[in-house]
């Protein structure tokens, strides 16, 4: 008898990825900080977790659009977690949610993490430093797109939604 291999989740998300121009600034800093994570997954925002993942017909739909963030200091949460909130361009971003998740869409902080706290433990890092290297950080965005990972696999693009570009 042919022995069960269990299988893995599927996890889906929505995000924004970054751009070349400014994934070429951030993703040396995230290789520093968390090279785990900096395998798994490139530079985004995330737009919709998988538990909130709207039904993609309505994607299919979204017409072209471009949101700006400009990214403020970076910041270390309570438990280790570095990543950087956007100074302007929330309202852009929460307007988005709203317009693909409906009257579902909660209020969803915006952010771009730089180390994710399950690898923080022992994690050494200076953040007035990455404040320098990533002062005036500004990104915009003009794609959604849809990630999946199996198991612990790397995250994998399925497809991009209202390129405006």
């Amino acid at each position: 008898m042919a022995e069960q291999i269990p299988s893995q989740p599927t996890r889906r998300q929505l995000s924004l990825l970054l751009p070349e121009a400014q994934r070429s600034l951030v993703e040396p800093i995230r290789q520093r900080l968390d090279p785990v994570q900096h395998a798994l997954i490139p530079a985004h925002v995330t737009l919709c977790r998988d538990d909130e993942l709207p039904d993609l017909q309505r994607l299919e739909r979204l017409e072209p659009f471009l949101i700006t963030m400009q990214f403020g200091e970076p910041e270390e949460l309570p438990d280790g977690c570095v990543l950087l909130r956007p100074s302007s361009g929330n309202e852009q971003f929460q307007a988005l949610r709203q317009l693909i998740l409906g009257t579902t869409a909660r209020a969803y902080g915006a952010h771009l993490t730089l180390l994710h706290p399950r690898n923080a433990r022992g994690a050494l890092f200076d953040l007035a430093e990455i404040g320098r290297e990533l002062a005036g950080l500004v990104v915009t965005f003009s794609t959604v797109t849809l990630i999946e990972q199996h198991g612990s696999d790397p995250w994998q693009v399925k497809d991009a939604y209202g390129s405006a570009i």
